[in-house]
């Protein structure tokens, strides 16, 4: 009987022991993807992106080359507010402040990019090349860690939106 008593007690304890209360530390990350945002604008700040502009750009006729492939400028993508990382390549999008945007992405963001680029192409066949350096980390408290440069043909730029001028 004391056999009994000792193993249900030592199964007990073992049971116990393996529990960890939780104490409202966990944490769960959603993280954004990466984005490249453009703007284009002529030298006297119209938006060559809204097609109400005269003398705007054909955004049809705009393409992307990332890793060798190019990328058509699909119009009819709508925007989503879903985190996820879906690629979709490179798409026009109105701002929250009315801007018209080129989009090209999403890249996952939990990871560290290096001297990663795109180029665009314009109509007029002239391009540009946008491209950045991402370090990702997760500091020892749990938080993620991110730092970005953004570069405009070579140039660094601040901030995440690209503002090209043509």
């Amino acid at each position: 009987m004391k056999r009994i008593a000792f193993l249900l007690l030592a199964i007990h304890v073992t049971m116990l022991s393996g529990c960890k209360k939780d104490d409202g530390t966990t944490k769960i990350w959603d993280i954004n993807p990466v984005t490249v945002s453009v703007t284009a604008t002529d030298t006297q700040g119209n938006d060559l992106l809204n097609p109400q502009t005269p003398g705007a750009l054909e955004v049809s006729e705009i393409k992307a080359l990332y890793k060798g492939e190019e990328y058509a400028c699909d119009e009819k993508l709508a925007a989503s507010k879903a985190v996820l990382p879906r690629f979709y390549g490179l798409k026009t999008e109105k701002s929250a402040l009315g801007i018209c945007l080129l989009r090209f992405g999403k890249l996952e963001g939990a990871q560290s990019y290096t001297n990663e680029s795109v180029t665009i192409i314009w109509p007029d066949g002239s391009s540009d090349q946008i491209s950045f350096n991402r370090d990702f980390r997760w500091k020892a408290n749990g938080d993620p860690e991110i730092k970005e440069k953004w570069f405009l043909n070579g140039s660094e730029v601040s901030g995440k939106l690209v503002k090209i001028i043509k």
